[in-house]
């Protein structure tokens, strides 16, 4: 018997991990995020903290939101590069921070960093998307 609640929890625990995934009106490309040299110019909203299922609800209402990341590891930290542009920041994402890269170099500078449940909602223009393995998933609204 204990064998078998095992198998079924597993079972469960595997569609409930798929249907995060899944969602009507979305593609989802794992394991990527807007690229860190990105202006982040086409920012339409950002909500710190939320489920997945709230953030497909916020971007199902917007019709300006073309795509959104959501965080799922628990912490991913992007550097701005140098040269490029964060004076325009409305929504705050860009901190003068001290930062740990992959490798264990501590660096300081301008960066954003995002925690689990952060989800940042874009507009069409200006997609760049780039690896974050384990970190985040941008999903696509299908047209």
């Amino acid at each position: 018997m204990q064998k078998m609640l095992f198998i079924v929890s597993c079972f469960v625990g595997q569609v409930c991990a798929l249907s995060a995934l899944e969602h009507d009106g979305f593609i989802v490309q794992e394991n990527l995020a807007q690229y860190k040299g990105s202006d982040y110019a086409n920012v339409v909203d950002v909500a710190r903290g939320i489920s997945l299922e709230e953030a497909f609800a916020i971007a199902e209402k917007n019709p300006d939101i073309a795509y959104f990341v959501y965080t799922k590891g628990c912490t991913m930290v992007l550097e701005v590069p140098k040269g490029v542009s964060c004076s325009d920041d409305p929504f705050n994402l860009v901190t003068h921070e001290n930062f740990c890269y992959d490798s264990g170099e501590y660096a300081s500078g301008n960066c954003r960093i995002f925690r689990h449940g952060d989800t940042v909602f874009f507009g069409k223009e200006g997609k760049w998307l780039g690896s974050a393995p384990g970190l985040a998933d941008t999903y696509l609204k299908k047209e």
